[in-house]
């Protein structure tokens, strides 16, 4: 009986531990995405959306995530929210790289206690160094 609990409390310390290197993961990811957004706006050839995204998928380390979502996009440097297409903003313009992702944990079931699969977004803005 003391080894059952003792095993959940280890799974449950191992299951944390993977929600931390995801969510360090996923900031490293948008992070990276981004630098290469500021830089990619006047580069020749031009860096697109989907190579932005193939960035961010590389940063994740074969991690199997579900319902990945990468938005590009020109933002509000004060509110961070959407104002435009990532490629006409000017220079020192904000360029963000939002990511979310559906993440299951390795129980099947956690007995309603954490919600299945967990829901995580992370988000990278930068002044753009381009145009």
């Amino acid at each position: 009986m003391v080894l059952s609990v003792l095993l959940l409390i280890l799974l449950g310390i191992f299951e944390y531990g993977r929600i931390v290197m995801l969510r360090q993961l996923m900031d490293n990811a948008v992070h990276e995405g981004a630098r290469l957004a500021i830089v990619g706006t006047a580069a020749q050839p031009p860096i697109t959306a989907q190579d932005i995204a193939d960035t961010v998928n590389g940063c994740l380390a074969g991690q199997s995530l579900q319902n990945v979502s990468i938005q590009v996009y020109q933002a509000d440097p004060v509110t961070g929210a959407n104002i435009g297409s990532w490629e006409l903003t000017p220079y020192g313009g904000a360029i963000a790289v939002r990511m979310d992702v559906d993440y299951a944990p390795i129980l099947p079931t956690t007995l309603g206690i954490v919600p299945n699969p967990l829901h995580f977004s992370a988000q990278s803005m930068m002044l753009s160094e381009a145009n």
